[in-house]
């Protein structure tokens, strides 16, 4: 079945038609009319039968180029037909001398290629005026020039229209064996074709073909014989009942479509399939092509896909929470653990080796909250559950709060860290996640006071370029440590890894996640974190950040509550609300140290008892408690008591911490473990709202 349609030259063909046509009305009727005139009524009925299969051969050619001839057998017999009556009729007048040139004539009009038409007509054209050149000059004498001249004027033209009828014959005959060629080969890129084929007519809605996949797809017999159905009886035999698109396909597939519809194969298997209609011009038929492709298998596979995915966000998210309850499990004694030697430490008459022995026992428990903390860190980065979110801040408040947390530390190691800040933004507030950033910046800090012996590490915070829609800012941690070897350079971003010596790495212990995570935090922010370190003259650390302005009017400034200066806590009154009595113990001891009046309650039911008869100035909660959690216990708090500061105080890290316990009712957090004097520094921010005087 060809697919393809053949083209040609379409004026040419025309013109040559044109031609032939003219020819024959031209000698045909005339030397008709010329002979009876002349009593020649021999020559007139050659030319009457001349002249009938003439036009029959000129009836019988394509109107269009790119169609194909009709019964091509019959056109040839007549041709030859023409070429022995004009052959006959030059012998019978005297000029059977020149058959050559009638020869001449016919086989120039047939041997050339059709790719050289105007060539084909050249030859014809000289031949032919040869041809009556010599007819008229060397006819036998006893002839008269006259008529022997008209009878060789019609004769050659007998023989070039028939030289010009056979060319067409020629042409027709290589685009059949071309057409055959190509034909072969769409049949076998047809037959071939993975997908099923089914070919109908536009207009009857017969089927025409089909290919063997067509078969193979819906399990057919191979004596299946498609070609007696219409497409609509294909349909009505092989659609599902709750296919999708079943009534248009049913009723008429539009001529350029392309959808999914169900169906039913001859073992009464059910399968999905991909359909797509192409029409298509053959000849002068509109056939319409339909492919059918099976998607049953690519579905299953897209469903066991996401179920694995599925499988692996559920392993990740079990992963997660297993870190996370970790992370609580092991925070809660740890809190104990520092909460203890702080108590131990603040004992006034405590000799000096039980405060060196202290002191190391603090220092090895926060190494373990350290460490804890960045396993958590990373367990939630790797999860992507760590996404960046979009608050109002001012950079150099919270560049000055880090560096206000580092200062002690570099001191105690008898090292400088310095600061370069642009005057710029001192003013100048941003959107973005400012706790992300502190904790890149930290933990760049903390990577160079670990690996700085002596010397310095500067902290550089420079605004490249300032406009009206966007800041983009440059942070840069420089150290004086013992650097990074240039072949290890590449691996100090990945988890787990020790970049240094093993002596080295030993000495200079942790997790190695630090630099991880904040690679991972600065990728989240939209940077890059870069370093260019030599052995032993220090490392420096660099990325750069675009934030958006935050107009005046928008900042999304803190509370109330923590924009009023320090105030005194003596006197005021805290409800605990703790399960663990180890670490209820320990913030009671350390809350009674301050002279704060301390109510204690075991879990979320017996805190809204005493809420019910006592009023307090803060409330400590802890989220994870029996019977009743705290987030259940504030809900309820916040239906009658709306005032009350209530701070979740929990060793459980949650996503979103700030957003998640603001939104539950909390005013804020204090994470155990925790150091003494910031949970008094956190107090503190609340004492200038106590609301009970109790002097």
């Amino acid at each position: 079945m060809p697919l393809l349609t053949l083209k040609s030259g379409e004026k040419e063909y025309l013109l040559s038609r044109t031609l032939a046509a003219v020819f024959l009305v031209e000698f045909g009727l005339f030397d008709f009319f010329l002979c009876v005139y002349n009593n020649l009524f021999y020559d007139a009925a050659a030319i009457a039968a001349i002249f009938g299969l003439q036009v029959f051969a000129l009836l019988r050619l394509p109107a269009k180029s790119n169609q194909y001839l009709n019964s091509p057998n019959i056109f040839f017999a007549v041709l030859a037909a023409v070429l022995a009556l004009v052959s006959l009729n030059g012998q019978l007048t005297g000029a059977c001398c020149y058959y050559f040139s009638a020869a001449l004539v016919y086989f120039t009009g047939t041997i050339n290629s059709p790719d050289k038409k105007y060539d084909n007509f050249i030859y014809i054209t000289v031949l032919f005026i040869a041809g009556l050149l010599v007819q008229y000059f060397f006819m036998p004498a006893h002839t008269g020039r006259f008529l022997n001249g008209l009878m060789a004027y019609r004769f050659f033209s007998s023989v070039a229209l028939s030289a010009i009828l056979a060319r067409h014959l020629f042409i027709l005959q290589v685009k059949y064996q071309q057409a055959d060629k190509r034909n072969d080969f769409n049949e076998v890129l047809f037959q071939s074709h993975e997908d099923a084929y089914i070919i109908f007519d536009n207009q009857t809605k017969e089927v025409v073909d089909y290919n063997r996949s067509m078969l193979a797809l819906f399990q057919l017999p191979a004596a299946t014989d498609l070609k007696q159905l219409f497409i609509t009886q294909v349909m009505m035999r092989y659609l599902a009942e709750d296919s999708a698109n079943k009534q248009l396909m049913m009723n008429g597939i539009p001529d350029n479509w392309q959808g999914e519809a169900g169906f039913i194969n001859h073992a009464k298997n059910s399968f999905d399939a991909l359909v797509k209609s192409v029409v298509y011009q053959q000849g002068d038929k509109k056939l319409q092509l339909l492919s059918i492709r099976n998607t049953s298998a690519g579905k299953a596979t897209a469903v066991e896909l996401q179920n694995y995915k599925e499988r692996l966000l559920a392993a990740d998210n079990t992963k997660t929470r297993f870190l996370s309850s970790m992370s609580h499990e092991l925070r809660t004694p740890l809190n104990g653990i520092i909460g203890t030697a702080n108590l131990i430490k603040a004992e006034a008459a405590l000799p000096e080796a039980a405060k060196k022995n202290t002191a190391l026992l603090l220092q090895s428990a926060e190494h373990m909250l350290d460490m804890i903390n960045d396993i958590l860190d990373f367990s939630k980065i790797g999860a992507d559950t760590a996404a960046p979110c979009k608050q109002a801040f001012n950079i150099s408040n919270c560049i000055n709060k880090i560096v206000a947390q580092f200062n002690a530390k570099f001191s105690d190691k008898n090292l400088r860290l310095l600061t370069d800040q642009s005057e710029e933004l001192e003013n100048l507030p941003v959107l973005g996640d400012e706790k992300k950033l502190s904790q890149v910046i930290a933990n760049l800090l903390s990577n160079a006071l670990k690996f700085t012996l002596e010397g310095s590490a500067t902290l550089i915070v420079k605004a490249n370029a300032v406009t009206s829609n966007k800041i983009n800012v440059r942070f840069e941690v420089a150290d004086t440590g013992i650097g990074i070897a240039k072949n290890k350079q590449a691996d100090i971003f990945t988890g787990f890894a020790q970049v240094h010596a093993a002596g080295l790495s030993r000495r200079y212990d942790g997790t190695g996640l630090g630099l991880t995570i904040s690679e991972k935090l600065v990728s989240l922010l939209g940077g890059k974190l870069q370093v260019e370190s030599e052995t032993g003259k220090g490392s420096r650390f660099y990325f750069n950040l675009d934030f958006e302005p935050a107009l005046t009017t928008t900042v999304a400034s803190p509370a109330p509550i923590t924009e009023k200066p320090a105030g005194d806590i003596r006197g005021i009154k805290i409800l605990v609300v703790e399960d663990n009595e180890i670490n209820a113990t320990i913030l009671k001891t350390f809350l009674k140290k301050w002279e704060v009046q301390v109510k204690e309650a075991g879990n979320g039911i017996h805190a809204l008892e005493m809420v019910k008869y006592h009023r307090f100035d803060l409330i400590l909660m802890d989220l994870e408690m029996p019977e009743m959690d705290g987030f259940t216990a504030v809900k309820i708090i916040r239906q009658t008591d709306t005032t009350t500061p209530i701070l979740a105080f929990t060793a459980s890290m949650l996503e979103n911490m700030d957003t998640t316990l603001a939104e539950a009712g909390f005013n804020g957090y204090v994470l155990k473990p925790y150091r003494p004097t910031d949970l008094k520094a956190k107090i503190e921010l609340f004492a200038p709202y106590r609301k009970i005087d109790y002097a």
